[in-house]
């Protein structure tokens, strides 16, 4: 039976994960979860730690009963202030345009000094916000184990790599791949398993420093690689049900299809 290890949400888009004990899941996912994303000035698109490394060395979190956004930067002091209008804008974000305010405030100038690069926030306005293409992604522990595996790496493997939303005990490797295509309870929520989840080269930078310092995207390749050439490991999801999820609570397919 398979439960749920952990609970993952980044208010800012690529920053560090914030691990929580709890979280309601809605239609459109955690609640401020990548409300925000970051937009590289010089090259009009949003900037991710598969360009700048740094950004995992940078925590977010957001008081949506205050408005303030606050980010932990890696000497550990604090850059904190309440969100504002901000100006229109919009971005491209893989297949889609997301649109939004770009804020003025601190936020900016402190992450663009820590990675050397001239960045702005976008507090994103939509359905899933800065969510790559689904609310909810989910990986078995096993999983990303086996990953490291194929690299030489016993012991466990950092599944925060992977970014998911929920991390699973409790199943085979790959065994989450049964659950395409089928509803899913997770604690209170009923999710919609929608398809295998496409990695890329974020997957080979340490989840804290954001060195580059695992090859597995190649790992992947030699036992994942599709006919369409992508490497997959981990499911997207859609929400049916919304539902408060905890660490703990009990993962599984239930009926047939969804």
């Amino acid at each position: 039976m398979a439960t749920v290890r952990a609970i993952h949400i980044s208010t800012v888009k690529s920053l560090r994960l914030l691990p929580v004990p709890e979280a309601r899941i809605e239609r459109d996912g955690i609640p401020g979860d990548r409300r925000f994303a970051l937009l590289d000035t010089r090259r009009g698109r949003v900037a991710t730690q598969r360009e700048i490394g740094a950004l995992a060395q940078i925590q977010s979190r957001y008081d949506a009963a205050t408005g303030e956004l606050a980010l932990v930067m890696p000497d550990g002091s604090e850059v904190a202030a309440a969100v504002n209008g901000g100006r229109p804008s919009s971005v491209k974000l893989w297949d889609r345009i997301v649109e939004g305010s770009e804020l003025d405030g601190p936020w900016a100038e402190a992450i663009s000094e820590a990675v050397g690069r001239p960045l702005t926030l976008l507090d994103v306005t939509g359905d899933i916000r800065a969510l790559d293409s689904h609310p909810v992604s989910l990986l078995s522990q096993a999983s990303a184990d086996e990953v490291g595996r194929r690299g030489g790496i016993d012991g466990g493997f950092d599944a925060r790599r992977f970014r998911p939303t929920l991390l699973l005990d409790g199943l085979r490797a790959h065994e989450e791949d049964e659950w395409v295509g089928r509803p899913v309870r997770a604690g209170e929520a009923l999710l919609s398993v929608i398809r295998l989840d496409p990695r890329c080269s974020l997957t080979t930078r340490h989840p804290e420093t954001g060195e580059r310092d695992a090859d597995t995207l190649r790992w992947l390749a030699s036992y994942r690689r599709a006919e369409d050439g992508d490497v997959y490991c981990g499911l997207y999801a859609d929400v049916l049900e919304p539902g408060t999820v905890r660490v703990g609570d009990t993962v599984e397919p239930v009926g047939g299809t969804a």
